[in-house]
């Protein structure tokens, strides 16, 4: 019996620790759905926080809905420098854990945490200066502004716990633990439609209400993260009192963190470039970007988790020597995302003006909001394999190849379209530019894929 038990947990060990897994071997759809399905589902949850603040707020008006809109941009940037972080921080404590290193895993953990509390605090303060101007580039004036800034700052006071939750749940799935950041983010999303209506409604605070909520949820993760980590239940090993300071884990971190940082900051800019659009437009135009851009950030979650997963697949599969399987596997996960997400595009389609009526019932918002989720699911046909190509540069150790794909697709291709084409044909002349940039970049990454010498990498 003892042996039998022995087998059962040591088969569910595997499991848990799925970072751990050889992607060398086995089935190819097989190895892609395990390494991807946490990811992509991780990625929902994080999604679910900004789809609920879409909700609630829009049942408080256009006006309060366009608020919220115009800052999320700046939201997206806090994201995307604590998932910087957290990228470097997954990449050297899991080489550390992997070598049986642990004193230095735990000692770069805590040099991971130590950065994103620092970023913290030099993110809400450029923060609270930046934001009134960024504002008013934006075209953001009078009660629309007040509004916006009453949502933001309470945010951005906050700021280090959402770097913190990020970087911590990154530390767990360096040890293999996909498990307690699902958990996290799990419970962090439930408390925050728990909170959304009795901060926004009943005590009548309104978009103040949807940030106090946000803040409160990310708070409870990050509790209890540090209580996870720091209790022993972990692989890592926090104790302050052993922290020895060393320059070389943080140019490590970093080194690893900023192509991912980078890409995810050229994505924030092009939001703010395209908010800038869509405001010259008026509020409503706001508003339903803001509305469409969330939907549309549901439709990208199988690429954006098949992609992650790919950087380790890819990245196992070049150190091994087996090329022409990474390349294979890069193919068929195109394939695979590209399908799922037209799908997820023809229901769109199909369903538009029931589900942007589900945010708001404005009748400009409602005209706007369903030509987005009518034209936008095309760029669906290509978005994803571009998304996998990208996830094989980086897993090859080719970052700036995935970097060249996002600077072409959003900055080159998709803004310069989009303003273009919306001074004929008004606001739908956005979301055309908006696909025409993404069909641009897909050429481009082909391109870098097929010549860009990705395969070359070497393990390092």
């Amino acid at each position: 019996m003892g042996k039998k038990v022995k087998k059962w947990v040591l088969f569910a060990s595997s499991l848990s620790f799925s970072m751990g897994m050889d992607l060398t071997e086995g089935g190819i759809v097989r190895t892609i759905l395990k390494t991807s399905l946490p990811t992509a589902l991780a990625f929902l949850l994080q999604s679910a926080f900004n789809i609920v603040d879409t909700f609630f707020v829009g049942r408080i008006g256009p006006e309060a809905l366009a608020a919220v809109s115009i800052s999320f941009p700046i939201v997206f940037l806090i994201i995307s420098i604590g998932t910087g972080i957290g990228v470097g921080a997954t990449s050297v404590v899991a080489r550390f854990i992997g070598a049986k290193e642990y004193k230095r895993a735990d000692n770069a953990a805590e040099h991971a945490l130590l950065i994103a509390g620092f970023l913290g605090i030099l993110v809400s303060i450029g923060g609270f200066l930046a934001a009134p101007t960024l504002f008013d580039w934006i075209g953001a004036k009078g009660s629309l502004k007040v509004l916006a800034l009453d949502y933001l700052n309470i945010l951005l006071f906050f700021a280090v716990f959402v770097l913190y939750t990020i970087v911590g749940n990154s530390i767990l799935r360096a040890e293999g633990d996909m498990k307690t950041p699902l958990k996290v983010m799990g419970g962090s999303a439930i408390l925050n439609i728990i909170l959304d209506p009795i901060f926004i409604f009943t005590l009548g605070m309104g978009v103040k209400g949807a940030a106090i909520a946000t803040v409160l949820s990310r708070g409870a993760s990050m509790l209890y993260l540090t209580y996870h980590i720091f209790s022993g239940r972990s692989r890592i090993r926090l104790n302050l009192r052993d922290f020895k300071y060393r320059s070389d884990y943080i140019k490590r971190i970093f080194s690893v963190g900023m192509p991912s940082s980078l890409s995810n900051i050229i994505m924030s800019v092009g939001m703010f470039l395209l908010t800038i659009i869509a405001g010259l437009f008026g509020t409503n135009a706001l508003a339903a970007f803001g509305i469409g851009f969330r939907l549309d950030s549901l439709a990208i979650l199988p690429g954006m988790g098949v992609s992650v997963a790919l950087i380790s697949i890819v990245g196992q599969n070049i150190g091994a020597g087996k090329v022409e399987r990474a390349r294979e596997i890069t193919l068929k996960a195109g394939m695979m995302v590209s399908a799922a997400m037209t799908a997820i595009g023809l229901l769109f389609y199909v369903f538009a003006p029931q589900i942007i009526s589900v945010f708001n019932s404005d009748p400009e918002v409602l005209k706007h909001g369903i030509s987005f989720l009518r034209i936008i699911p095309l760029s669906y046909l290509v978005a994803g394999t571009a998304m996998c190509f990208s996830g094989a540069f980086l897993g090859s150790g080719k970052a700036m190849l995935a970097l060249i794909v996002s600077i072409s697709r959003v900055i080159i291709f998709s803004v310069p379209a989009a303003y273009l084409l919306s001074q004929t044909y008004g606001v739908p002349g956005i979301w055309w530019g908006m696909v025409l940039g993404t069909f641009l970049g897909f050429i481009i990454s082909v391109l870098l894929f097929r010549f860009g010498g990705w395969e070359n990498s070497t393990a390092q």
